[in-house]
């Protein structure tokens, strides 16, 4: 980690905690890195053998060696101790400048800000988070067979079942007893699927499913979305045909040195070409959301398939999914996670794209 404008950073225990140690954090902890060479986790004392088996931070003190107990009864108020801890410790280790993450607890920010000059910026941990190693991306992979599993199941289940609930319902189920969470999985149909987010209705002419669980074991997420064709609907398979056509060309541009904004035109010119409108159009119905986002301890993570000039890097793992939605006749998407590699790419949700369900169900 570079110091060029503090001395110290303070990470408290979100998901760039356990990136950083390793250590999956139930209640507060914290973090501390400095420029004297300081590595610290610092955990509530009854954490503190759990930390010590499972993170891979050197050093790991409790709040109770650290005099948290008597500052609690000094007080009166947790808080107030909390961050009367971290501020003595601070200046045993002569700190002046401190940054904290955007996120950082305000009962806390406050506090330090009066005995440092404290700096927000964004956590260094999440420009780490965009290229993963070797390890992460199998993890990612391990994640991502788990989806198209549980698609292929829900696929099966469209022979009996026509509620978009409850098949968002038993694949969210399928999936935790296979050892993976899933929240908030997208069903969606007829012209309810207009909407990106939106779940539920009855299953019309076809159906968009979106799943996107992470691992109850690593944690890692993968994202993957096919829409379904139940019924000839000439309207959504028209739209369908572009979309699939914008992806599959704008995965073929990916590699090492392109920028993200390279990616998401690529989408915009094969749809706009087709007479759909764009997000780069301004326009309120067609293609609405970036092309993509990376993907690993958090759904929704750098870098940013979008109009910006992040240079795409080796190891940086990401969606590409174009969508067009129209109100009056519905929505569709198509989705996979792709990991940017020296001279291209990878596709990590590799499935066909082409789903008619009445021929799926006959070759089952």
């Amino acid at each position: 980690m570079e110091f060029n404008d503090y001395d110290f950073f303070i990470q408290h225990a979100d998901i760039n905690l356990y990136y950083a140690t390793k250590f999956k954090a139930i209640d507060l902890a914290f973090y501390i890195v400095g420029n004297d060479g300081t590595d610290l986790l610092l955990v509530p004392d009854m954490e503190k053998e759990r930390a010590v088996r499972e993170s891979r931070v050197k050093e790991i003190a409790g709040f109770g060696d650290l005099g948290y107990h008597d500052l609690r009864r000094e007080f009166k108020d947790s808080r107030k101790a909390q961050a009367e801890m971290l501020i003595r410790l601070l200046k045993t280790h002569k700190a002046k400048i401190v940054a904290i993450p955007t996120n950082f607890p305000a009962y806390l920010a406050i506090p330090l800000a009066q005995a440092f000059d404290v700096k927000v910026v964004k956590s260094p941990f999440l420009r780490m988070r965009a290229v993963k190693t070797h390890e992460e991306i199998e993890f990612i992979k391990d994640t991502s067979r788990a989806v198209i599993s549980a698609f292929e199941f829900a696929l099966k289940l469209l022979r009996r079942e026509k509620s978009c609930d409850i098949i968002r319902e038993i694949i969210e189920n399928y999936l935790y007893l296979k050892g993976y969470l899933a929240n908030g999985t997208i069903v969606s149909s007829g012209k309810l699927s207009a909407i990106p987010h939106a779940s539920g209705g009855v299953v019309e002419d076809h159906v968009v499913i979106d799943v996107f669980p992470k691992s109850r074991r690593h944690h890692y997420y993968s994202d993957f979305t096919r829409t379904v064709v139940v019924n000839r609907n000439d309207k959504i398979e028209e739209m369908l045909e572009a979309v699939i056509e914008a992806q599959e060309k704008a995965i073929s541009t990916i590699r090492e040195g392109i920028t993200a904004k390279d990616v998401h035109y690529t989408v915009c010119d094969v749809l706009e070409s087709y007479g759909y409108k764009t997000l780069r159009q301004k326009a309120n119905e067609g293609f609405i959301h970036s092309t993509g986002h990376g993907v690993g301890l958090e759904i929704h993570e750098e870098p940013r398939i979008f109009e910006n000039e992040t240079v795409l890097k080796a190891g940086m793992v990401f969606t590409v999914e174009p969508g067009l939605y129209y109100r009056e006749i519905g929505g569709v998407r198509v989705e996979d996670v792709v990991v940017v590699r020296k001279n291209g790419y990878d596709v990590i949700t590799d499935y066909p794209k082409r789903i008619y369900l009445k021929y799926f169900l006959k070759d089952a």
